[in-house]
């Protein structure tokens, strides 16, 4: 018999006459009807995740994988099939600007990789350690996640352009560049260190994070061995965040190729090819194809050449990290 549908009339008489109590059968009822409520629930929150999912990312990433193989007539509307783009996408781009774009790719991911990620780890560790002074440390590097993006570029681009040769020149009597002008050689420099500042609030915060789960215990015991800071940060708290390191390293390979390291805030439309990026390029040639159908396929083209390129080194870097990584135990 269907549980949910039970009644009083269902429950059987005793030998002296009496019902038994439907108490117990009425609860069951109560229970069952909410937990259909709770998966309905659950399936509707569900529903709209996948979704997205489904829409939001294998809908376009299956759309622009095929894109890359078309040849779209924008006057007719016609379609053909074509290979043609992924060699169009270089006479486009030019040999120097394509190793340009590289070189500052690259040399941008090992920068965050040999700056970032270290300094990051040690402010982390400074700040779950509370030592003096990490309260201020720990609001000037959340800063950036917690004021517009807008607005901390304005305020830094008034400090390096204005502020700073002023206090220079009335102090020490140096006349200094404007440190964003790429004619004078320091521009992708002044815009990484900017970069790597701003980067730093998401990563302290998931560092710090994990540092505190540390068992108290453990560190305890550690320092009546006689281990000082710098063995239990390399001992201990090190091996324990290594899985939050991890998929910061491993998902930084991947951003190889969509970092624009804040070149739009900063320049706009109008960034110097000295100082760009794969990001850079393709947000802006994207957003300057808007509405132009022809140039979609040359640019799926070009992100399906760097997917084929950053999937391999994402791997390799994961075995990597498996191979030689730290160990928790």
């Amino acid at each position: 018999m269907d549980e949910s549908r039970i009644t009083k009339a269902d429950i059987p008489v005793t030998e002296d006459g009496v019902q038994p109590s439907s108490s117990g059968g009425d609860k069951r009822e109560f229970h069952l009807k909410g937990s259909q409520k709770d998966m309905i629930f659950y399936v509707c929150m569900i529903a709209w995740a996948v979704i997205q999912f489904a829409v939001c990312y294998v809908w376009v990433n299956v759309s622009s994988f095929i894109m890359a193989f078309q040849n779209i007539n924008v006057a007719t509307g016609d379609i053909s099939w074509t290979f043609g783009n992924f060699g169009d996408i270089f006479v486009e781009l030019s040999w120097p600007n394509f190793w340009t774009m590289t070189k500052n790719s690259v040399l941008a991911w090992l920068l965050s990789l040999v700056v970032s990620i270290p300094l990051g780890l040690l402010f982390s560790y400074y700040i779950y350690k509370k030592m003096p002074g990490s309260i201020f440390f720990r609001a000037v590097l959340f800063m950036p996640s917690i004021v517009s993006a807008i607005v901390m570029v304005t305020m830094f681009r008034y400090f390096v352009t204005s502020a700073m040769p002023d206090l220079m020149n009335d102090l020490f009597g140096i006349s200094m560049p404007n440190l964003l002008d790429p004619a004078t050689g320091h521009a992708f420099g002044t815009v990484m260190f900017y970069s790597i500042w701003v980067g730093f609030g998401t990563s302290v915060l998931m560092y710090s994070n994990g540092m505190s789960g540390i068992d108290p215990e453990l560190v305890d015991a550690v320092h009546i061995d006689g281990a000082n800071g710098i063995r239990e940060f390399w001992h201990i708290s090190l091996p324990l965040v290594f899985p939050t390191l991890s998929v910061f390293l491993i998902t930084g390979v991947a951003s190889i190729f969509v970092n624009q390291i804040n070149l739009y805030s900063f320049y706009g439309g109008t960034a110097h090819a000295s100082v760009q990026t794969f990001g850079y390029y393709l947000y802006m040639a994207t957003r300057q194809a808007d509405g132009d159908y022809g140039s979609y396929p040359r640019l799926a083209a070009f992100g399906l050449i760097l997917t084929a390129v950053a999937i391999p080194l994402t791997l390799f870097v994961r075995w990597l990290l498996e191979k030689f990584g730290p160990s928790e135990d």
